[in-house]
């Protein structure tokens, strides 16, 4: 009776530490993880946002259509739900190859392969139940629209509106005379 009372407490002092290297695992993947700049063009619609590139070879796409329409909820010619958001997951094939599974709230799908330009940088084609996608990650706008068909009166913005002014060396506001 003693012997079977000190196996079941070895068996929940095993079954607590491996729970706890899961979630110590878990923690170390999300702080190794990389989020960069992703872009995709679906349904010929640009949709921005980030991927975040985890250490276990696998990425979550999270992009958001910009601005949002201001009826979300159906086209105005009655045809549908209008393109908002986007969700993919990425998983690598190769050293510098992977899929993105995207999925996006108007119904639209597309798998795309992905090449890998760099560690956080890449560009993936494919095409979906509503035609052709697109999507680069880890790029400057300049080297986005290289590997991007953009649609018609579609821009990719470029840096936030303060970096110049982060660039210049501070100079003290103080006279010497």
């Amino acid at each position: 009776m003693n012997t079977r009372m000190l196996r079941s407490a070895w068996v929940t002092i095993v079954a607590w530490s491996l729970g706890g290297c899961a979630l110590v695992n878990e923690a170390s993947s999300l702080a190794l993880s990389t989020a960069v700049p992703a872009q995709a063009v679906v349904n010929e619609q640009l949709v921005r946002g980030e991927l975040v590139l985890s250490p276990d070879r696998t990425g979550l796409a999270t992009l958001r259509a910009d601005p949002p329409p201001a009826d979300a909820a159906a086209r105005a010619d009655g045809s549908g739900p209008v393109l908002t958001s986007c969700v993919g997951r990425l998983r690598y094939t190769a050293t510098t190859a992977g899929v993105v599974d995207l999925r996006c709230n108007d119904g639209a799908m597309a798998e795309l392969r992905v090449t890998l330009i760099g560690d956080t940088r890449g560009y993936g084609y494919g095409e979906g139940n509503t035609g052709l996608a697109s999507m680069v990650f880890g790029m400057t706008p300049r080297e986005a629209r290289a590997y991007l068909p953009l649609p018609p009166k579609a821009e990719i913005p470029g840096p936030p509106l303060l970096w110049p002014f982060t660039a210049r060396p501070f100079v003290w506001p103080v006279s010497l005379d």
